[in-house]
């Protein structure tokens, strides 16, 4: 298999590493993630403008840093995927294979074309709308359907995969970890936003700045939860061992 310059010694520390860059990255991405969300909805006619309701509601500064943090902290991800990859590597190259074309997608789409583009786009709806509101809506359907659906499809085609092959790995022992890993996944980590946004109001300000973070959420429990659960170096060992005796 090709490694991509990953060399065959799985190294703890430097999982440790990237582990922790991704925990970073999360926060990151789940501040921009807020920014870009907080602020009361308003009324609206369709599903386009939907998405873009709050931006009257929102200051230009909160815009910029929200689409800024969260495309780097995206890109901080996206690197910090290659300690998952790397961990079921040896024992699962089939499913490696899969999550790191995951990986690429996630660098190449999430940080600009599926984060920073939504603040450039609240950006724009709120400066069209102060000057007339049908321009606006237009410009709302054409920026959402024409722009952000394909690429939202595109990312959702990388990393559900990725998803998938990760529990499946942690799940089958195909990693140092113990199966009961395989929790530590977005799925898992999103509910508790998704709840509290409801129970708040997701057309609430601060309903809706939670909710827009539930997947840095999913994110954020899963490099947190593998890096506080790291095994020790032994365990790290007796899993190559078994590997290399297979």
């Amino acid at each position: 298999m090709n490694t991509i310059g990953i060399n065959h010694n799985l190294d703890r520390p430097r999982i440790r590493k990237l582990l922790s860059i991704g925990l970073f990255g999360s926060v990151l991405t789940g501040i921009g993630d807020f920014l870009v969300g907080f602020g009361d909805e308003t009324a609206t006619t369709g599903l386009a403008e939907a998405l873009l309701s709050s931006a009257p509601n929102m200051s230009d500064a909160q815009l910029i840093w929200g689409g800024l943090l969260g495309a780097f902290g995206l890109f901080l991800e996206g690197l910090a995927f290659f300690a998952i990859y790397r961990l079921m590597a040896d024992a699962a190259p089939k499913y490696a294979h899969i999550f790191r074309a995951g990986i690429f997608g996630y660098i190449w789409i999430a940080p600009i074309g599926c984060h920073m583009n939504v603040g450039l786009m609240n950006y724009a709806y709120k400066r069209l709308l102060a000057l007339d509101a049908e321009m606006a809506s237009r410009a709302a359907r054409g920026m959402v359907y024409a722009f952000c659906v394909p690429l939202w499809i595109i990312l959702i085609a990388f990393w559900a995969p990725m998803l998938i092959v990760q529990f499946k790995a942690f799940a089958q022992c195909l990693t140092p970890y113990p199966s009961r890993a395989k929790w530590f996944n977005l799925f898992v980590g999103a509910v508790p936003a998704l709840l509290a946004s409801a129970l708040i109001g997701p057309r609430t300000a601060l309903g809706a700045g939670i909710g827009t973070m539930f997947l840095s959420f999913g994110n954020a429990w899963t490099f947190g939860g593998l890096l506080a659960t790291l095994p020790g170096q032994e365990r790290f060992d007796q899993f190559q061992c078994r590997i290399g005796k297979a």
